[in-house]
């Protein structure tokens, strides 16, 4: 059995950029300043390292990035939360018919891997018709700030789920960023890095993934890819 842990953002789903405004308006709410995230970049990174980039950039008390940093992550939890749209995310091709071929065959076990919060990854994959049935647990961006230690927390989770351990080698992180292939390089895992988020085939490339896509479309393809 192998371990398919797939990110979300620019792997299965596009939000068009909705996080930014909802990171400035939680941040700037919380810290009574304003707050931008104009040359930040979100890819591949965990929800509190985003915040705590964004906080530090625009030169926020530091009490906010260390003894409240939980404060502001819970406000932007509650935001986003609030704010979210289910119409404004875009499922990228293949997503789901991937998922759903996937999600019933034995030799595989799906979960996420993700910078988001918990509770956002599962709204986020609930807005293209995936839900826990389909990724019954995942490592998130709540669980570690750090995305190189989600691998290890996944595998655990998914030794407690299933009732058998995972090798490195049968564990394979499916991504769209760079942090992607180095998540799964750092623990041993295969990778398959998909050009459909922020970085292009050639910045892909320079990385050394296991495997290259441009996306998730050719179901068959990408099937015997991750199953054989």
């Amino acid at each position: 059995m192998k371990l398919l842990l797939f990110d979300i953002d620019g792997t299965l789903l596009t939000t068009n950029g909705a996080g930014r405004g909802v990171v400035e308006s939680a941040l700037s709410d919380l810290v009574g300043q304003p707050i931008s995230t104009e040359g930040i970049s979100f890819s591949g990174k965990t929800d509190p390292q985003i915040l705590r980039e964004v906080l530090t950039y625009n030169g926020a008390d530091d009490t906010w990035t260390n003894g409240r940093f939980a404060e502001a992550v819970e406000a932007f939890r509650q935001t986003m939360h609030r704010v979210f749209d289910p119409a404004g995310t875009d499922e990228l091709d293949g997503a789901t018919t991937l998922i759903e071929r996937l999600h019933p065959d034995d030799r595989v076990q799906l979960a996420l891997l993700t910078g988001n919060l918990n509770e956002m990854a599962y709204l986020k994959v609930g807005a293209i018709g995936l839900n826990e049935t389909h990724f019954p647990f995942g490592a998130f961006g709540s669980d570690h700030e750090d995305r190189n230690a989600l691998p290890a927390i996944a595998a655990e989770r998914a030794t407690a789920h299933a009732g058998r351990s995972f090798e490195a080698h049968d564990i394979i992180v499916i991504g769209d960023t760079p942090r992607d292939i180095e998540c799964a390089r750092v623990h041993g895992a295969r990778v398959v890095a998909v050009a459909t988020g922020k970085f292009d085939r050639a910045t892909l490339a320079e990385h050394e993934p296991d495997v290259l896509l441009n996306s998730l479309a050719d179901t068959d393809a990408v099937l015997d890819l991750l199953v054989s």
